[in-house]
C-alpha cells in the first residue's frame, strides 16, 4: 500500500513538472489575466456626495470638526467650529461667478434641527496657484453640532439653483 502510494505521488509529479515546462513554453504564446478584486474599482478624486443642476457641479470636499479652548491672558472662550469645504464646478467649463452664491444650511438629519453658519464663509478659485476658473472652492463655519449627530442634509443655494446633498456622514 505504502509503494502504491509513493508510485502515485511521484507520477503526480512528472506530471506537473511537465505540464509546467510546457506551459512556460507556450507562455510567448498566450496571454494570462490576472485579476484581484482591488480599490482600483474606487474612482478617486471624486467625492462620494456630489450633486449636479443644470451645468454646474457641487460636491463635498472636506468636513471640519475643530474643538479646542483658548485662554491667552484676558482672552477666553471656546472656539470650537464645524466646518464644511464644498466645491463648485461648472461642467461646460465657464467661468464661475462667485458672487452668485446665496445661502447654505445644514440640517440634522434625526431632529431635523437647521443650523445656519455663522458669518464667516469664502469663495476661492481652485486650485489657488493656478486658478481653473470653472472650479471654485467654497467653505463656510457653523457652531459645533450636537455630538449625537451622525448625518446631515447640506442645502447650498448658488446662482438660483439649490443643491441638496443628503445623508452625509459626519462621523
Amino acid at each position: 500500500m505504502k509503494r502504491r502510494l509513493v508510485r502515485i505521488l511521484f507520477t503526480l509529479l512528472a506530471v506537473y513538472i511537465i505540464l509546467s515546462i510546457f506551459i512556460i513554453k507556450n507562455s510567448d504564446k498566450h496571454i494570462y489575466v490576472y485579476h484581484e478584486p482591488s480599490n482600483l474599482s474606487i474612482r478617486y478624486g471624486e467625492s462620494q456626495y456630489s450633486v449636479i443642476v443644470q451645468n454646474i457641479k457641487v460636491s463635498l470636499e472636506k468636513v471640519t470638526k475643530e474643538k479646542f479652548y483658548i485662554t491667552y491672558s484676558q482672552v477666553t472662550g471656546n472656539q470650537s467650529y464645524f466646518g464644511l469645504t464644498l466645491i463648485i464646478e461648472n461642467l461646460e467649463k465657464k467661468k464661475i461667478n462667485k458672487a452668485a452664491f446665496e445661502y447654505i444650511y445644514i440640517e440634522d438629519t434625526t431632529t431635523k434641527q437647521k443650523y445656519y453658519p455663522i458669518p464667516y464663509f469664502e469663495i476661492e478659485n481652485f486650485p489657488q496657484d493656478q486658478p481653473l476658473l470653472y472650479k471654485a472652492k467654497f467653505y463656510a463655519k457653523f457652531q459645533p453640532l450636537p455630538h449625537d449627530t451622525h448625518t446631515i442634509n447640506i442645502y447650498f443655494k448658488f446662482a438660483g439653483n439649490l443643491f441638496t446633498l443628503k445623508n452625509v456622514d459626519i462621523r
